[in-house]
């Protein structure tokens, strides 16, 4: 059987594997049993999860989208999970043993987010259990995907959207002031000329935060190479979204001096949307542009690298010309 410590270790014995081909519908029969029992036995959790992507104060609504794009992923690579060899492991059972403490401990205790962990904790489990670590190392990229359809912890969230909230007012009324209005802030509310602007959880920027992060997750696994290009995009999806919140204040602030009615309703929520949008694009941009620099910076080192640059051969006798 395989341990974590021997799945670290790349190529190393772990002990008999099963052959591949003559397993697989034995495989497909334990996962599918597994997989029932699983969503039975996670069903209250599940039902709960499916409800917070619907909540309007959840601010989830991505989370539809979660699992259907992680299965998706996974189909990508179904060539090459088919090479994997089977090498069950008892490490599974553990973390279904697991996954099934903590689930009762998030139900007794009212902690919503470590029940609905524990599904992901256990779903890893069942992989382990038919299929072995390997498995979930080729599967690691829409395994993490999945965290995106829990909600994080509430008192994280409410820390997190309330300095946001005050950070995109602050943001706000600097750009305001800057392009000659006049601003006053008293907290998360911005009062011009006539009109008081209040920045609301909804306007707070965790929305647009949610779902930049999520679609950087995608265009990272189908347009992205290098777990450092990775890394970097979903680091400045951060400061990005912020500053696309920032710009839907500040668009705001000055269509309420023209028409107060666009400070509100259908117009409102079209700007948010088009902001999303807008820096959607802006990570896009930065990988373009950090692919171009680091593909400038490569070529440009590797011409002065011993053997990078090699001067035609000279032969006695020969005259060149020019």
């Amino acid at each position: 059987m395989e341990t974590p410590a021997e799945f670290e270790r790349a190529g190393a014995p772990a002990g008999p594997s099963v052959p591949v081909q003559s397993s697989l519908p034995a495989a497909r029969i334990q996962a599918l049993v597994l997989g029932v029992f699983l969503i039975i036995g996670f069903w209250p959790i599940l039902v709960s999860m499916y409800g917070s992507w619907f909540d309007e104060h959840a601010y989830m609504e991505h989370g539809i989208l979660v699992i259907p794009a992680a299965a998706y992923m996974a189909w990508t690579k179904k060539d090459k999970l088919k090479t994997v060899p089977r090498r069950p492991s008892a490490w599974g059972a553990f973390l279904l043993f697991a996954g099934a403490l903590q689930a009762l401990l998030g139900l007794a205790a009212q902690w919503i987010w470590v029940g609905r962990m524990a599904f992901l904790v256990s779903l890893v489990g069942c992989i382990v259990a038919v299929y072995g670590w390997r498995m979930v190392r080729e599967l690691i990229y829409p395994l993490c995907t999945l965290l995106l359809m829990v909600a994080p912890p509430t008192f994280l969230f409410s820390r997190l959207t309330l300095s946001l909230q005050l950070l995109a007012s602050r943001l706000g009324e600097s750009s305001l002031e800057a392009l000659g209005y006049s601003v006053l802030r008293e907290g998360n509310i911005l009062e011009l000329v006539g009109i008081k602007l209040s920045v609301e959880e909804a306007c707070s920027g965790i929305r647009s935060l949610m779902a930049i992060i999520f679609m950087c997750v995608l265009y990272n696994y189908f347009f992205v190479q290098g777990w450092s290009m990775k890394t970097l995009i979903l680091v400045m999806a951060i400061p990005i979204a912020i500053l696309g919140n920032a710009v839907r204040i500040v668009a705001t602030g000055i269509a309420s001096q023209y028409n107060p009615a666009l400070v509100s309703g259908a117009a409102h929520e079209a700007l948010g949307y088009v902001t999303v949008f807008i820096a959607a694009l802006g990570c896009v941009a930065l990988h373009l542009t950090m692919t171009s620099v680091l593909k400038a910076w490569r070529s440009y080192h590797g011409r002065f690298k011993p053997g990078g640059f090699k001067p035609a051969a000279f032969k006695p006798g020969e005259v060149k010309h020019g």
